[in-house]
């Protein structure tokens, strides 16, 4: 509203304003990734039993947790890098943790993620062998497989996992069969934290504005005009948390079956057809799912220069691309068919024009917005629990959730065309698996 008073019909006044904001968001960005380089986050570590040795006694004592190995024990090494290393201390051994003494029975060790330094001054003079074992050395990578590691958040489009650098950055104790005692603990800075926040806020708001410069002209259509006029009724309105509890069981059945994700689009379609039958027999109105013949042409280079600017800037310019044949292309029509182009359909075809219709477009929005994080948060409370205790969960459902979701509604809203928003989801899907860093 107020680029408009400020621009009125004069569009390269827009589009200068535009820019000019879209720059001081870059360079606060910047600003923030100088003074908190950990902020954006990084890809996911791999974990597995890299070097296997026996310790001597051994006591550690560090942020209000105390373990003793009487007997010694054996540490696998899980991972490791210049300043950082995850490790696996297992035997039987003295826990205690916050002031309180652990079952012994129950713990047989911890899972911890420690920087290098802090590892040498803990180990002291403690002398390490070598197992080999095979017997062993089965049995610790068998324990070592089951280790959840620092858990990533945003799975579902791109997986970051984000960590202090300094200290005992991450620990949860395990049980004498390698399964994890979790909530874990943490180390981390709430500015670092809050910096995280920040940053993924700004650059929302700079994909939002970009989209606006690709249509500083924009003007809704006499179709959408005509659909905020016409309240929907309220068959149709309690429709919509109905199916995005709908939505939240279909999400679920990987996780529960350990099926492929594409089995997500048989609950989609559940929620397509339902809403198909209820408009044949008109019990609900003006369903198109964003199918429109006469904006099928709107938003292609938009979604496809937005899904890039998104990769780019979290996962940095590629070192390559893994296209291993015909068979890597393939899955993107595949992702297209089976999980975003329903998910659009469901969510901005569905969902975002029936709360437009009753909110107005922006307030609509922003209600989609709330409903999209309340399904991802009690997608995660129901599937891992535990990763509620970890601060950088509340991120992906604050953040990043409802921000995607903003990115998608607005595309909805420039170009009333959900086929560009499907090519932005499934880019967004795609793309991140066959780069190479």
């Amino acid at each position: 509203m107020l680029l408009k008073k400020l621009a009125g019909k004069n569009y390269l006044v827009a589009l200068i304003i535009l820019l000019a904001i879209t720059t001081t968001l870059v360079i606060s960005a910047f600003v923030i990734t100088a003074f908190f380089p950990e902020t954006l986050g990084r890809e996911l570590y791999s974990y597995e039993a890299e070097v296997v040795c026996d310790f001597e006694p051994w006591s550690i004592e560090k942020n209000n947790m105390y373990i003793l190995f009487p007997e010694g024990g054996t540490i696998i090494t899980l991972h490791e890098t210049d300043y950082l290393r995850t490790v696996l201390l297992v035997g039987d051994g003295n826990f205690r943790y916050q002031g309180e003494n652990l079952d012994a029975d129950s713990t047989g060790g911890i899972f911890m993620v420690l920087e290098q330094d802090l590892f040498d001054e803990l180990r002291g003079d403690n002398i390490f062998t070598p197992v080999e074992d095979w017997e062993r050395l089965n049995a610790y990578m068998e324990i070592s497989e089951k280790q959840k590691g620092i858990p990533s958040i945003w799975d579902d489009i791109m997986p970051l996992t984000f960590h202090g650098n300094e200290g005992l950055i991450y620990y949860y104790f395990i049980t004498p069969e390698g399964e994890p005692h979790l909530p874990p603990g943490t180390n981390y800075s709430s500015s670092s934290l809050a910096a995280t926040f920040l940053l993924y806020t700004v650059f929302t708001m700079i994909v939002l504005l970009v989209i606006t410069i690709f249509s500083p002209d924009y003007r809704y259509s006499r179709y959408w005009i005509h659909l905020r006029k016409t309240k929907p009724g309220y068959l149709s309105v309690g429709l919509v948390p109905v199916l995005a509890l709908i939505y939240y069981g279909s999400e679920m059945i990987p996780d529960l079956t350990g099926w492929p994700e594409y089995y997500t689009f048989f609950g989609y379609l559940v929620i397509i057809l339902a809403a198909v039958l209820l408009h044949r027999y008109k019990l609900i109105d003006y369903l198109d799912f964003g199918l429109r013949r006469d904006k099928i042409g709107n938003g292609y280079l938009t979604a496809v220069f937005v899904g890039l600017l998104i990769i780019l800037s979290i996962r940095g310019f590629p070192g390559g691309v893994a296209l291993e044949g015909w068979g890597t292309l393939a899955t993107f029509p595949l992702i297209f068919f089976l999980l975003a182009l329903p998910r659009e359909m469901i969510w901005r075809g569905y969902i975002q024009t029936f709360l437009s219709r009753l909110f107005g477009p922006n307030l609509g929005l922003i209600a989609m917005m709330i409903l999209a994080a309340a399904v991802q948060f009690a997608l995660i409370y129901t599937i891992e629990p535990w990763k509620i205790f970890y601060p950088y969960t509340y991120l992906e459902v604050a953040v990043l959730v409802p921000g995607m979701t903003a990115v998608l509604g607005y595309l909805y809203l420039r170009t009333e065309n959900i086929l560009a928003c499907a090519l932005l989801h499934s880019l967004l899907l795609f793309l991140p698996g066959i780069i190479i860093d």
